[in-house]
Order: C-alpha cells, then structure tokens, then sequence
C-alpha cells in the first residue's frame, strides 16, 4: 500500500469515526427528550413512593452526555455566546458557594441551586455541534407523532374527575388536580402538574410548524399533518392556561413576520394560508367541540383580571417587575437558586421567599453584582437567537423561525432558572436554532 493510500485510509476512518461519535450523541439527546416524557409517569402513576428521587433520573445521563461531548469535541465553543453563559455559569456557581456559607445553608443545597440553573445550559451547546438539519427535521417529526396519543390522554384527564388515576398528581396525590372553572380542570399531560405541560404544548406547536414549514419529504406527510394539525390544537385549547395564548401566539407571529421579512413571495404566501389554519382549526374546535372548556377560560380571564392584572400583564410583567428589587437585593445575593421551588423546600424556606417571577428571583438571588448582568445576558441572548433565525430564514432555512418564537419569550422573561425541567425544552430549542444557523453558514461556505 502506498503512503498516499494509508494516508487516505487513515483520514477515511478517522472522519467515520467523527461521524460514529456525533451520530451517537444525536440518540443521547434523543433519550433524554424520551426520559424527560417517563419522568412524570414514573412519579405520580407506577413509583410514586420514589417520585423524590426520581426528579434527578435524567442527571447522570446528561452529566454523561457533556463529558462525552467535550472529550470529543462536540460541544460548540467558539464565537462569544459559549464562553459568555458558560463563564457565566461557572462565576455564578463558585460564588454560590459563598452565598449558601453564610446563610449556613449545606452544600447539597448548592448544589440543587446550581443545578437548578444550568443543568441544561449546555445542552445548547452539544446540540449546536453536533446535530444536523436532518436530525432536527426528524426531532420534530418524532414530537408531531407523539402529540396524537399524548392528545388521547389530554382529553381522557379533561373529561375524568379529578381524583381519577389519570389526574393522579406526585407521588399518587388523588388531590393535585387544578381546575380552570366550572369543574373543568386543567390536565397535566405526562407531568406532574401543570406548568410544564403548558410548555411541552407550546414547544410541540413550535415542533409542528417547523415542520410544516420545512416541507421535508416523508411518505404520507399530508396524512401526518392532518393527524398531527388535530392533536396539537387540542392540546392547545385544553391546557386551561392563559400563558399558552401568549406563548402559541408568539410563534406564529414571530414566523410569519419573520417569513416574509427574508423571503417573501408565494411561497411565504402559502405557507402563511398553512399557518392560518391551523389558527382556524384550534378556533373551531374550541368553540364546536369544546364549549364548556370555552366558558371556563372565558370566566378565568374575568377572576384573573380582576385579581392579578389583564393578560399583558401577565404576559410582560415579568420584564419590569424585577425593577424593585434594585432597592432591595443584597449586594452577593440570597444564594444561587435559593428561592427556585424544590431548592426552597430543601432549604426550609417559605415558598416563593424571592419572588415569582424569573428575573425578580434572578436579582434577589444573584444579588445587585450578578444579577444585573444576568438580566443583560437574557435579554441579549434573545435578540441574538432573533437574529440568526432572521438570518437562517434569508437563507432558505425560514424552519428556524418558529423555534426562535417558541425560546424566545422563555429565555426574556421564562421561567428557565425555576426548575431544570422547565429549562429543558428552551435551551433545546436554542441549540436547535444555533445548529440551523451554523449548518447554512458551512453549507454556503
């Protein structure tokens, strides 16, 4: 063999192995995703008496995940945004351990603290290197053909009582089932309570319309939409929830804004009519089919209003609302994560001690000398993630753009440092967006 064939040879296999290594961390993120939808089953249906410790299943596989990644090299590092939330993390985190010190708080403390607010962070990052357009194009499929049973058991938990086994809560609580009004309660999908079943819906609209978009080939692709366009609008419209208005609408305008900014013409036109019928679809269903979850929402808005402000108020409160404790944080912070839900009850503290809304827990917790720059470091992130959607979608890849609309609102103003499960999905959609726009920028290059 001569020295240019071994040579060959050698680059050859050592590309396949590249290709082995990716590949495989594509089915990691892969299982996680699937580990995230057991997760709650596993804590209010079939172990409930291991739903404490069930809440860090998926840990120890996305601790594994980044060690395998960042020996192979399949974690994305360059540019500004990597090494700024992830500096970010590591300063916020040491300092952490000053914080809960001198509160007297333990280590294990901390360390949920810690966890709580990046767990997931550099999920981004993995899926920013190591994902395809090809493998995000079959994510979203995946998601469109598990929202049609997922919609099966929404509708089983809006028409069960609430002390039914599908209305179970954690750790088999007959007694956690939260109702809209009118005794029709709001169904918790596979989760064990409602929040993040909202956002599964909502990302799984982003799912919808980004491949609905992205036209990708598949034998009966007219059938799985169909099938699919159904689902999700139910899931839509019996969430019960305020926030799913905001989030859904987000999306679809932020696409259809976004499509005919980079590429009107008629195809932007058609796949506008698409998106509008969807709309359509989610109108006629809640009004025809579900009329009395119609009269719920209808009466919750009016209480809601009257007690905690019109839905803009809910829906960008959160982005003044932290403005108050600038007068009050203590200069280091309470503790990273301290006021975050599972932390606070760890700790013995009252709920909700530093605040409801994300950014207000941010400052109190971060304090006024790294609060304030991780409020900057959102709000930048954001229009970043905007930005190279935009740019992507010029590009003829216009399927960023419901991904963008959907991590959007989180990462302004979400809840993404509440738990690790509800940081999840958006740091997902995140690398799912940078990925799209890293991909157009090798391919034309």
């Amino acid at each position: 063999m001569t020295t240019f064939a071994a040579t060959n040879l050698a680059q050859f296999g050592s590309l396949h192995r590249r290709e082995a290594q990716r590949r495989f961390a594509v089915k990691w993120v892969f299982f996680i995703f699937i580990l995230s939808l057991i997760e709650g089953p596993l804590r209010k249906w079939f172990l409930p008496g291991l739903a404490g410790p069930l809440t860090l299943l998926r840990d120890p596989f996305v601790i594994a995940l980044y060690g395998y990644c960042l020996n192979n090299g399949l974690m994305h590092l360059r540019g500004v945004a990597a090494p700024l939330w992830l500096g970010f993390a590591t300063l916020t985190s040491l300092v952490g351990l000053v914080q809960y010190a001198e509160a007297g708080f333990s280590v294990w403390g901390w360390t949920l603290g810690v966890r709580t607010y990046w767990l997931y962070l550099p999920l981004a990052f993995v899926v920013a290197k190591a994902f395809t357009p090809e493998d995000i194009l079959r994510f979203m499929r995946l998601c469109v053909w598990i929202a049609i049973p997922y919609a099966w058991l929404v509708v089983a938990q809006y028409n069960a009582p609430p002390f039914a086994f599908v209305n179970l809560g954690v750790a088999g609580d007959d007694d956690a089932s939260v109702g809209v009004a009118k005794n029709i309660l709001r169904p918790f999908g596979l989760f064990s309570y409602a929040g993040p079943n909202v956002q599964f819906t909502a990302f799984v609209v982003a799912a919808f319309i980004t491949f609905y978009v992205a036209n990708a080939p598949m034998r009966r692709r007219s059938l799985l939409l169909a099938a699919g366009g159904i689902s999700i609008a139910v899931m839509s419209v019996l969430t019960g929830s305020r926030s799913i208005y905001f989030l859904v609408a987000m999306i679809l305008l932020f696409t259809l804004f976004g499509l005919w900014l980079a590429r009107p013409g008629m195809r932007a036109f058609s796949r506008s009519i698409g998106i509008a019928g969807f709309v359509l679809l989610a109108a006629v269903l809640f009004v025809a089919v579900f009329p009395d979850m119609l009269e719920a929402m209808r009466m919750r808005f009016e209480v809601a209003e009257a007690s905690e402000g019109s839905i803009w108020t809910r829906a960008f409160g959160g982005l003044i609302e932290w403005s108050g404790a600038l007068y009050s944080a203590p200069l280091l912070g309470a503790g990273i994560g301290a006021g975050a839900p599972g932390v606070a009850r760890f700790l013995g503290l009252p709920d909700l001690i530093y605040g409801e809304g994300d950014l207000l827990r941010n400052v109190n917790e971060l304090g006024l000398f790294l609060g304030f720059p991780m409020l900057l470091l959102r709000f930048g992130a954001a229009i970043w993630i905007a930005w190279i959607a935009f740019l992507a979608a010029r590009r003829r890849r216009i399927w960023a753009l419901p991904l963008a609309g959907f991590a959007l609102p989180f990462i302004l103003m979400g809840p993404i440092t509440h738990s690790p499960l509800n940081a999840f999905l958006v740091w997902l959609a995140a690398g799912f967006v940078m990925a799209i726009y890293y991909t157009t920028n090798r391919r034309r290059a």
